[in-house]
């Protein structure tokens, strides 16, 4: 249902009118531009597990981006999005396809006692193909911004970006102290994303009876179709 109450702020990256543009907003829980000399170390709260993601030095530009990283985040000035979007401006006209540095992305679910904590991590290293992950609540598209009946787990095929001023009423919700941020992600309505469905229970319900005979959607059943002689003619 649309909101009278808010419109969308609409920005244009490409710096032309795209008609097909939606923009999806959510929550971004963990992210961090990965360097050679700055990896990140996500540990898992609660537990005593920390698992440590580290950028290899195998671009040329390694050593230059790795400075030019440390040098912005030291100015505590820029989130971890404007710090990767500079580096991407700087050697966008670099005939190497992979970037010096890489835009790393995080998801953390909470299964209760039954599984513990589960992540869901994205990475991205091309210029040209950008990747991100996060929890998607509300989205706009046409002049009109709509809230989603439940939060969905996506992968995406771009990197978030801060709210603009008075878009669908997001950026009250913006703390940048809080680890959990509200930020926008830009796609066209024909980009590719991933969609994770979660399902909470027991193996007797999610398994068991879903798949019973009269639980299963019609789709599930095979469809026969037979032929036989009535009256000299063919029928199904």
């Amino acid at each position: 249902m649309s909101d009278c109450l808010h419109r969308p702020t609409l920005t244009f990256p490409g710096g032309a009118y795209n008609a097909t543009q939606v923009r999806l907003y959510g929550i971004i829980q963990d992210t961090w531009v990965l360097s050679t000399s700055e990896p990140r170390k996500s540990k898992i709260i609660g537990g005593s597990v920390a698992v440590k993601t580290t950028l290899e030095a195998i671009h040329p530009q390694n050593g230059e981006a790795d400075v030019e990283v440390k040098k912005l985040r030291k100015e505590k000035k820029f989130s971890e999005e404007e710090i990767y979007r500079n580096i991407l401006d700087k050697y966008r006209a670099d005939h190497n396809a992979m970037l010096p540095i890489g835009y790393y992305s995080e998801v953390l679910i909470d299964t209760k006692r039954a599984l513990g904590y589960v992540s869901i991590s994205a990475v991205q290293l091309s210029k040209e193909e950008e990747l991100s992950c996060g929890i998607i609540v509300g989205y706009s598209y046409e002049g009109h911004c709509y809230d989603l009946p439940k939060p969905k787990i996506m992968l995406l095929p771009t990197v978030p970006g801060p709210i603009p001023i008075d878009d669908c009423g997001y950026t009250e919700k913006y703390n940048p102290a809080a680890r959990d941020k509200y930020v926008l992600w830009i796609v066209d309505k024909l980009d590719q994303c991933v969609e994770f469905e979660m399902n909470q229970g027991f193996v007797e319900q999610l398994v068991l009876e879903a798949n019973l005979p009269g639980k299963r959607s019609p789709t599930m059943y095979a469809a026969k179709q037979a032929l036989g002689h009535r009256s000299g003619r063919l029928t199904e």
